[in-house]
Protein backbone atom coordinates (compact mmCIF):
# COMPACT_ATOMS: atom_id res chain seq x y z
CA UNK A 1 0.00 0.00 0.00
CA UNK A 2 1.41 3.36 -0.79
CA UNK A 3 0.27 6.25 1.31
CA UNK A 4 0.48 9.44 -0.40
CA UNK A 5 -0.04 12.77 1.26
CA UNK A 6 -0.90 16.63 0.17
CA UNK A 7 2.31 18.50 -0.26
CA UNK A 8 2.71 22.12 -0.67
CA UNK A 9 3.95 23.56 -3.99
CA UNK A 10 7.38 24.79 -2.36
CA UNK A 11 7.90 21.34 -0.81
CA UNK A 12 7.04 20.01 -4.31
CA UNK A 13 9.40 22.19 -6.28
CA UNK A 14 12.21 21.85 -3.65
CA UNK A 15 11.83 17.56 -4.43
CA UNK A 16 11.57 17.75 -7.96
CA UNK A 17 14.54 20.22 -8.42
CA UNK A 18 17.03 17.86 -6.11
CA UNK A 19 15.73 15.01 -8.09
CA UNK A 20 16.76 16.30 -11.02
CA UNK A 21 19.77 17.78 -9.67
CA UNK A 22 20.76 14.34 -9.23
CA UNK A 23 20.03 12.84 -12.50
CA UNK A 24 21.87 15.28 -13.96
CA UNK A 25 24.49 14.57 -12.24
CA UNK A 26 24.45 11.20 -12.51
CA UNK A 27 23.93 11.27 -16.11
CA UNK A 28 27.55 13.71 -15.96
CA UNK A 29 29.51 11.20 -14.54
CA UNK A 30 28.46 8.11 -16.35
CA UNK A 31 28.90 9.78 -19.28
CA UNK A 32 32.56 10.76 -18.37
CA UNK A 33 33.85 7.95 -17.13
CA UNK A 34 32.26 5.78 -20.03
CA UNK A 35 33.79 8.25 -22.66
CA UNK A 36 37.18 7.94 -20.62
CA UNK A 37 37.14 4.30 -20.69
CA UNK A 38 37.03 4.29 -24.35
CA UNK A 39 39.28 6.66 -25.06
CA UNK A 40 41.87 5.70 -22.66
CA UNK A 41 42.98 9.30 -21.51
CA UNK A 42 42.18 8.10 -17.74
CA UNK A 43 45.19 7.89 -15.36
CA UNK A 44 46.58 4.47 -15.40
CA UNK A 45 48.80 2.57 -16.84
CA UNK A 46 48.34 1.77 -20.82
CA UNK A 47 46.73 -1.73 -21.52
CA UNK A 48 44.35 -2.69 -24.28
CA UNK A 49 40.68 -2.39 -23.85
CA UNK A 50 40.15 -6.04 -23.93
CA UNK A 51 42.63 -6.88 -20.97
CA UNK A 52 40.43 -3.62 -19.16
CA UNK A 53 37.07 -5.52 -19.62
CA UNK A 54 38.09 -8.64 -18.38
CA UNK A 55 37.58 -8.75 -14.54
CA UNK A 56 34.15 -7.11 -15.58
CA UNK A 57 32.88 -9.62 -18.47
CA UNK A 58 34.38 -12.34 -16.14
CA UNK A 59 31.91 -11.04 -13.30
CA UNK A 60 28.98 -10.89 -15.44
CA UNK A 61 29.74 -14.41 -16.72
CA UNK A 62 29.76 -15.55 -13.71
CA UNK A 63 26.16 -14.08 -12.82
CA UNK A 64 25.22 -14.92 -15.78
CA UNK A 65 25.55 -18.87 -14.71
CA UNK A 66 24.05 -18.24 -11.53
CA UNK A 67 20.91 -16.81 -13.41
CA UNK A 68 20.61 -19.93 -15.86
CA UNK A 69 21.40 -22.58 -12.25
CA UNK A 70 18.51 -21.04 -10.36
CA UNK A 71 16.26 -20.55 -13.65
CA UNK A 72 16.91 -24.49 -13.99
CA UNK A 73 15.88 -25.22 -10.91
CA UNK A 74 12.70 -23.87 -10.77
CA UNK A 75 11.79 -25.54 -14.42
CA UNK A 76 12.44 -28.46 -12.63
CA UNK A 77 11.08 -28.05 -10.08
CA UNK A 78 7.79 -26.76 -12.18
CA UNK A 79 7.82 -29.90 -14.43
CA UNK A 80 8.08 -31.92 -11.17
CA UNK A 81 4.93 -30.77 -9.52
CA UNK A 82 2.82 -30.87 -12.63
CA UNK A 83 3.78 -34.40 -13.37
CA UNK A 84 3.30 -36.11 -9.68
CA UNK A 85 1.11 -33.31 -8.56
CA UNK A 86 -1.53 -33.37 -11.27
CA UNK A 87 -4.41 -35.01 -9.06
CA UNK A 88 -4.10 -32.33 -6.56
CA UNK A 89 -5.71 -29.56 -8.40
CA UNK A 90 -6.67 -26.71 -5.96
CA UNK A 91 -8.69 -24.80 -8.70
CA UNK A 92 -11.34 -27.00 -9.47
CA UNK A 93 -14.52 -26.44 -7.64
CA UNK A 94 -15.67 -29.29 -5.20
CA UNK A 95 -19.04 -31.16 -6.52
CA UNK A 96 -22.24 -30.36 -4.88
CA UNK A 97 -22.52 -32.35 -1.25
CA UNK A 98 -26.34 -33.39 -1.48
CA UNK A 99 -28.74 -33.13 1.91
CA UNK A 100 -28.12 -36.55 2.66
CA UNK A 101 -24.27 -36.47 3.26
CA UNK A 102 -25.15 -33.03 4.99
CA UNK A 103 -27.51 -34.50 8.03
CA UNK A 104 -25.28 -37.52 8.38
CA UNK A 105 -22.22 -35.08 8.90
CA UNK A 106 -24.33 -33.21 11.16
CA UNK A 107 -26.08 -36.35 12.81
CA UNK A 108 -29.28 -34.52 11.66
CA UNK A 109 -32.37 -35.91 10.60
CA UNK A 110 -33.28 -35.19 6.95
CA UNK A 111 -36.81 -33.36 8.34
CA UNK A 112 -34.51 -31.32 10.89
CA UNK A 113 -32.15 -30.28 7.69
CA UNK A 114 -35.18 -29.11 5.42
CA UNK A 115 -36.56 -27.19 8.71
CA UNK A 116 -33.11 -25.31 9.24
CA UNK A 117 -32.92 -25.18 5.61
CA UNK A 118 -36.27 -23.80 5.09
CA UNK A 119 -36.31 -21.28 8.51
CA UNK A 120 -35.15 -17.55 8.77
CA UNK A 121 -33.69 -17.61 11.96
CA UNK A 122 -32.13 -21.41 13.43
CA UNK A 123 -30.59 -21.24 17.20
CA UNK A 124 -28.72 -24.16 17.42
CA UNK A 125 -27.90 -25.61 21.20
CA UNK A 126 -24.88 -28.10 21.28
CA UNK A 127 -24.08 -30.56 24.18
CA UNK A 128 -20.61 -30.50 25.96
CA UNK A 129 -19.69 -33.23 23.56
CA UNK A 130 -19.97 -30.69 20.53
CA UNK A 131 -22.87 -32.62 18.98
CA UNK A 132 -26.39 -30.54 18.50
CA UNK A 133 -28.85 -31.18 21.15
CA UNK A 134 -31.38 -28.86 20.15
CA UNK A 135 -33.09 -26.84 17.68
CA UNK A 136 -35.21 -24.06 17.64
CA UNK A 137 -36.38 -22.45 14.08
CA UNK A 138 -38.49 -19.61 13.07
CA UNK A 139 -42.18 -19.99 12.49
CA UNK A 140 -41.96 -16.41 9.98
CA UNK A 141 -41.79 -18.44 6.55
CA UNK A 142 -42.36 -16.30 3.79
CA UNK A 143 -45.62 -17.71 2.31
CA UNK A 144 -45.80 -18.45 -1.47
CA UNK A 145 -47.39 -15.25 -3.55
CA UNK A 146 -50.02 -17.74 -4.98
CA UNK A 147 -48.36 -19.82 -7.29
CA UNK A 148 -47.37 -22.58 -4.97
CA UNK A 149 -46.16 -24.92 -7.38
CA UNK A 150 -43.78 -22.52 -9.04
CA UNK A 151 -42.54 -21.42 -5.71
CA UNK A 152 -41.78 -25.05 -4.51
CA UNK A 153 -39.75 -25.76 -7.74
CA UNK A 154 -37.99 -22.78 -7.61
CA UNK A 155 -36.94 -23.76 -3.77
CA UNK A 156 -36.25 -27.35 -4.85
CA UNK A 157 -33.91 -26.37 -7.59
Amino acid sequence: MIITTQRSPIALAIDTSLTALGWIGFFYLFTKGVVAVMDGSYDSPSTPFVTQLWPTAHTLAVYALVAAFNATLVVLWGRYRKLFFRKLNRREANGRIDDETVATHFHLSSNQLHEIQGSRVTVIYHSNEGNIAHLETDQLRMQPAGNSAIYDAARAA
